[in-house]
Formats: C-alpha cells, sequence, structure tokens
C-alpha cells in the first residue's frame, strides 16, 4: 500500500540517549581511561544502487556522558561520500549525531545505512502535475470503490474517486508523488478496489486492472491514460479477523487528547523480497480506508472472508498485511491562535496473514509510564529546562527492538501555530536527556516516543535497518517550554 499510509514512513523518530535494560542512562560517575576514533558510512541502499549521504554539510558529533547528567561534545567530520570520523570519543556509549539524527551506540565502527526498494532518481511532482484518464469497462462504481494508481519503482501511489453507478472513468486529476520516467524503469498499475460487504463493512477487493505503456512525465505536464480495464477473477481469500478493539485502544493511548480519525487494513502485494522489509509503495490486493464514508473499526472479531483478486506472481510478489490506526493530537504554539494537529499511529505490517483462529492486532503496544523530568508526560508543563529528562516504561504490549524519540518545535506565525520536527534518535534504552542546544526559550515543544518491534534485527549492527515483520506505536506528549 502507499508508503504514506504504512511505512511511512518514515517520519517520527528523533532523540535518544542510551539506558540500560532496566531503562537507567548509562553510569556517568564513570570516568573513561581510554578513547578512540569513531567512524562509519550513512549510505542510502536503493533499487539502482547506493547512494552516500552527503555528510559534509552537516553536524557530525559524539556527545559522551559527563558525568553531571550532561554531556561533553565532540566534533567530528563528514565528506561527500557518506562516510565521517570523530576523534578521541570515550569508550562506552555515546549519541552519534549525523545532522538531525541522533543514534544512541557503543560502536567504534557505526553502519547507519539504510535501504529503499525504490529507485534514488525520484523527482517529486509539482502542483501542476495531472493525468488525464479515460478508462472503459469498469465494475459499475460504488461509493467505496478506489482507483489506484502505484509505481513500485519510483515509490509512487495516487488514489482517485470515481462517479457511482458509471462504468468508465474519465476526467483530470492531480498528480502526487516522484514523475514517472519509463526509461528508468517506472511501470504504473491502474488498478479498481471494488467494494464487497463483509460484515456491515464496506472492504475493498482488487477486481479489475490495466498495465499502461510506460510513459515520461514533465513538471507540469498532463499525461493522458487510457485503455479498457481487465477483469481480475477474484478467486484469493483475505480472512478479515481483526482485533479493532485492541488497535483502538493503543491508538488512543497516545495522549488522552487524542482524536481517532482512521483505521486502515490493507493486504499487499511487494515486489521482490520482503527480507530487507517493505520499503516502496505497493499494490493493494484489499484495503479498507475510512476516507470514503467507511466506519471505524473499533470492535474485535472475524468479519469473514475477503475475495480478492491478484494477477502478482506469488513468488515474485510475496504478500503482507498491514495496519495503521491513526489520531491526531492539536496544539497551539505559545502566542499563537490557530492550532495544528500532530499524528500518532499505531502501525505494522506481517507476513503471517490472519486467519480464523489468528486475528491481526497490535504487535506492539505504546511505552508505558512515560514522563518527563519524572512529571505527567501528557501534561503542559512550562520551566521544563533546556535538557529535560524523558523516560519509560516497556511496551503494554509486546516487546521493544528498540526506541525511537521525536521531538517537534511549536512556533507562532502571525497567530498560525507552525510545527517542525527538529531532531530525531534511535535508542535500545528507556531514558533520554536531551542534549543542548536542541531547545530555546520562547517556542514549545511536544516529545514523541515510539516503540519499534522489528524481529530478527541486530540493533546494535544495523540500527537503520528493518524486516518483513515491524510495527510501533506512538505516545505524544502536551506542549512542554523551557
Amino acid at each position: 500500500m502507499g508508503k504514506l499510509r504504512f511505512s511511512l514512513a518514515v517520519i517520527l523518530i528523533s532523540l535518544a540517549s542510551y539506558a540500560a535494560a532496566q531503562g537507567s542512562e548509562p553510569n556517568q560517575s564513570f570516568n573513561p581511561v581510554a578513547t578512540r576514533t569513531v567512524s562509519g558510512t550513512q549510505i542510502g541502499h536503493y533499487k539502482n544502487g547506493p547512494v552516500p549521504v552527503d555528510l559534509s554539510v552537516v553536524q557530525v558529533a559524539a556527545y559522551a556522558p559527563n558525568g553531571s547528567g550532561g554531556y561533553n561534545v565532540i566534533s567530528g567530520s563528514g565528506t561527500s561520500d557518506g562516510t565521517f570520523t570523530i576523534p578521541d570519543v570515550p569508550t562506552g556509549f555515546y549519541l552519534l549525531q549525523l545532522g538531525r539524527t541522533y543514534l544512541a551506540t557503543s560502536n567504534t565502527m557505526v553502519n547507519a545505512d539504510s535501504n529503499s526498494g525504490y529507485r534514488s532518481t525520484g523527482v517529486p511532482a509539482d502542483e501542476n502535475t495531472t493525468v488525464t484518464f479515460d478508462l472503459t469497462n469498469l465494475n459499475p462504481w460504488q461509493s467505496t470503490d478506489w482507483l489506484e494508481m502505484v509505481c513500485p519503482n519510483n515509490a509512487a501511489f495516487n488514489l482517485f474517486n470515481g462517479t457511482e453507478g458509471e462504468t468508465t472513468f474519465t476526467g483530470t486529476f492531480p498528480y502526487l508523488g516522484n514523475l514517472s520516467d519509463g526509461s528508468q524503469g517506472d511501470q504504473n498499475f491502474i488498478l479498481q478496489l471494488i467494494t464487497q460487504r463483509v460484515g456491515s463493512y464496506p472492504f475493498t477487493a482488487l477486481g479489475r486492472g490495466i498495465l499502461p505503456p510506460k510513459f515520461t512525465q514533465q513538471q507540469g505536464s498532463d499525461t493522458p491514460i487510457n485503455g479498457r480495464l481487465t477483469a481480475i477473477p477474484q478467486t484469493h481469500k483475505f480472512e478479515a479477523n481483526i482485533n479493532g478493539r485492541d488497535l483502538t485502544v493503543q491508538a488512543l493511548a497516545a495522549n488522552p487528547a487524542a482524536i481517532l480519525i482512521d483505521t486502515q487494513i490493507a493486504l499487499t502485494a511487494y515486489p521482490g523480497s520482503l527480507a530487507k522489509g517493505q520499503t516502496t509503495s505497493t499494490p493493494d490486493l484489499v484495503a479498507y480506508y475510512v476516507a470514503t464514508g467507511q466506519p471505524f473499526l473499533t470492535t474485535n472479531g472475524d468479519l469473514g472472508p475477503v475475495f480478492y483478486g491478484n494477477p502478482f506472481p506469488p513468488s515474485k510478489w510475496p504478500l503482507s498485511d498491514a495496519y495503521s490506526w491513526i489520531a491526531v493530537v492539536y496544539y497551539v504554539a505559545p502566542g499563537a491562535t490557530k492550532r495544528r494537529g500532530i499524528i500518532t499511529l499505531t502501525s505494522g505490517t506481517n507476513t503471517e496473514l490472519p486467519t480464523s483462529t489468528s486475528p491481526i492486532k497490535p504487535l506492539v503496544g505504546v511505552v508505558t509510564n512515560p514522563a518527563i523530568n519524572g512529571n505527567d508526560f501528557f501534561a503542559d508543563q512550562t520551566g521544563i529546562g533546556l535538557t529535560p529528562k524523558l523516560k519509560w516504561s516497556p511496551p503494554s504490549v509486546g516487546a521493544a527492538t528498540f526506541y525511537g524519540v521525536q521531538i517537534y518545535q511549536l512556533d507562532n506565525n502571525e497567530g498560525n501555530t507552525v510545527r517542525t520536527l527538529i531532531a530525531s534518535f534511535r535508542t535500545p534504552g528507556r531514558s533520554l536527556t536531551i542534549p543542548e542546544g536542541l531547545l530555546t526559550p520562547g517556542p514549545g515543544y511536544v516529545f514523541v516516543i515510539r516503540p519499534w518491534y522489528v524481529p530478527g534485527l541486530n540493533f546494535a549492527k544495523t540500527p537503520y535497518m528493518t524486516g518483513p515483520i515491524r510495527a510501533y506505536s506512538d505516545v505524544v506528549s502536551g506542549m512542554m517550554q523551557p
């Protein structure tokens, strides 16, 4: 499915400082007797090959515990080929800073590489780029149907609504995502996900589609897509056994003020091996989104089978299910009058598909007992200082492979609340002292804590990699002011 819905990736990890298995930070009273030169790489591995991150233009540093509850900052240097070095780093754990990302590690050699299942040369389309459809032989359109346009090679994903009762699909629509380039192998899939009732719920399932010729888009251009959809026999079965209540409990545990805004389920086909995780946009075989008026899935139970078509060879396109329960918490920056929302997610992907006896359920829950300086994490606070300490207990459900912490800064711009992500951290521990220099007097700040469950991941060795099964569930703080 679309990366915005389930991978998504990619958004909410910021700030972390190491904590031991019991949740304490490293013993800062210990005086290191040895130092070393820390070095490593930050390289993105894409479908078309590796692309180094230019570390010559960002701050590279190590934050070593100083024995007084803070850090000594040791500056390093990076290169345009994705390598970095930091001299004289004390042995033991430290925070590695590469730009806005921070990693708690004790390694002398650090692998900060990541994987993506799409090409690295994508160019985002501007707001004037469109597609014009002239498609025939649709299943008579229902109000909860979707027309999906997806290109795994460039990670583009678009959804379109049709006209109820029509068997044609025509019109010009905005195009979102990276521009298609046929010369680089971009192949789009145009799919009709047809509504079928499962109990009282309108699920959609793949039933018709077309594989248009490859095309190349230009900025601000319109691309015509014409043709006749082919019927795809809906002979496969997905058991909609979903613990919606359990997922809702986790989503609303993000914050006492959290508001549920979507409950999403999908069955997706992935182009290639899932060994390194689902890291690009993928076609949906089954989907449930509330955007076209479906009710929330908030009860536990086996709703029954959803029948779908699958034109993708299973040996080359493995299947996984995905869930994403989405909530929002609203904030007003100091001095502002208009609010801005911060999204929280309870999400996961799983190659072990649901059965009548094994439901989709949260693979990991929210952290418990979150606190800031020992005080209520969810209450708005002033006077937290410039280097507050976050602390939390293990998840309410499942186990965490590691934790992410994210810091948003909230500013007032002519009465509007402006939200900016200022740092992302990963840590194996359960506490974090915020390094000096990130917070300043005046703005408001919001912290997100996310436990990640990625079975099989060696976090100490490859902390930015993922796997075929992964899940996370967010809590978000009240608005904090130094």
